[in-house]
Order: structure tokens, then sequence, then C-alpha cells
């Protein structure tokens, strides 16, 4: 997952994890190595390996990144919500909440699959998966059916 940390705008410096009982979860980007899918947990790795933080995928609502102090209450997170539907889909995902920009589609293992401008993609050409859309700063999960 080390290329979506790459891709990000350079002054992102910390991943949040925010939870669906709206704590939120900060990780200082610099320490993270990777990030893996075990079982329906969501592992962060350091460099060597270790397990810096473990968080079962059905409590994550989102994932985003932030400046150190930017997003550090639910509020901020919330006010920059972006809404990806049909979530799962067959075709084409729409994105509301944002202006168009840059859209990227990573799978499980971090590999970027896809990229467009827009407010929308086309998404038929993908096997049937779940799978990682990057929007600005905040990643969200959709499932490709």
């Amino acid at each position: 997952m080390f290329v979506l940390f790459c891709s990000m705008q350079m002054m992102a410096t910390n991943l949040v994890l925010l939870k669906s009982d709206g704590q939120q979860q900060l990780q200082d980007i610099a320490t993270i190595g990777k990030w893996v899918y075990v079982g329906d947990d969501l592992q962060l790795l350091d460099k060597a390996g270790n397990v810096l933080a473990e968080e079962p995928l059905a409590n994550i609502k989102k994932i985003t990144f932030a400046v150190s102090g930017e997003a550090t209450s639910t509020e901020n997170v919330a006010e920059s919500t972006i809404l990806v539907y049909p979530n799962p889909t067959q075709d084409l995902l729409m994105i509301q909440g944002t202006e168009a920009q840059t859209l990227r589609v990573y799978d499980l293992q971090g590999r970027l699959l896809k990229a467009e401008y827009g407010k929308q993609m086309q998404v038929s050409n993908l096997s049937e998966g779940t799978y990682l859309l990057q929007v600005g700063t905040q990643v969200v999960r959709f499932i490709k059916k």
C-alpha cells in the first residue's frame, strides 16, 4: 500500500480511521510501512512488519488523510464527507460532495488499477471484489458486483 501513501498530497501526515462509533484512530503516515487485510481486519504495519494497529473492517466507517492537527475531531472529518454510489456497483460509480478531481482505484494489495479525472468512474472492466477509491485525501471502500 506504499503506492497509495506516496500518491497522497505531500502535506498529509496522518492516516485517520473514523470508526463506526464515531471515535478516531490517528496514525502517523511516516511510521506506516504498509497496510494489509487479514481476514476481516485491516492491519497497519511498520517498515519491519510489526503491527502498529489492527481494526475490524466492519468497525471502520471511513479512512482519510490529514495534516497533523487538522482532522482531529469527528466534526472536521464529517464535514469533508463524500458519497460514493451505488455501492455495490456493476458499471458506474458516482461521487457526490466534492468538485471534479482525480479519482484513483486500488485493489486491496495497494496496486493502482485505474485513475480518471471527474466526478464519476466507469468500473465495468474491474473483476468482482472489494476495492479502495481515493478521492482527494479520502479513501472509501466499494464493491464491484
